[in-house]
């Protein structure tokens, strides 16, 4: 729940206050939150398809927020893109390590 507070508060803080860096570096920002976001979820024992589905629906959220209410923002399709990225590295994370958390039990 922190995590996801932290980083809707991240999302929608005015633009120009990020200190700017290469070339898309927002897409590797967005797609880390996301990661740490699907991490947190699998963590929670939310199922893959539940944390697909929430972190999909809440992309989606965040970027018409940034659209529409947000401060020298603007919603991106490609952003959202990125979280979807993200979701799947955090994914891929999380069951690498449930599988050698589990093959340490078994020793």
């Amino acid at each position: 729940m922190l995590a996801t507070i932290t980083i809707t508060i991240m999302l929608l803080t005015p633009g120009g206050t990020v200190p700017s860096g290469p070339p898309h570096t927002d897409k590797i920002t967005h797609a880390l939150m996301f990661a740490v976001l699907a991490y947190c979820s699998r963590y929670a024992r939310l199922s893959p398809i539940v944390t697909v589905a929430w972190l999909a629906v809440y992309g989606i959220v965040t970027e018409v927020l940034q659209a529409t209410i947000a401060v020298r923002r603007s919603g991106s399709v490609w952003d959202w893109c990125a979280d979807l990225v993200g979701v799947a590295i955090g994914l891929a994370i999380a069951a690498a390590v449930g599988r050698r958390v589990r093959a340490g039990r078994t020793k």
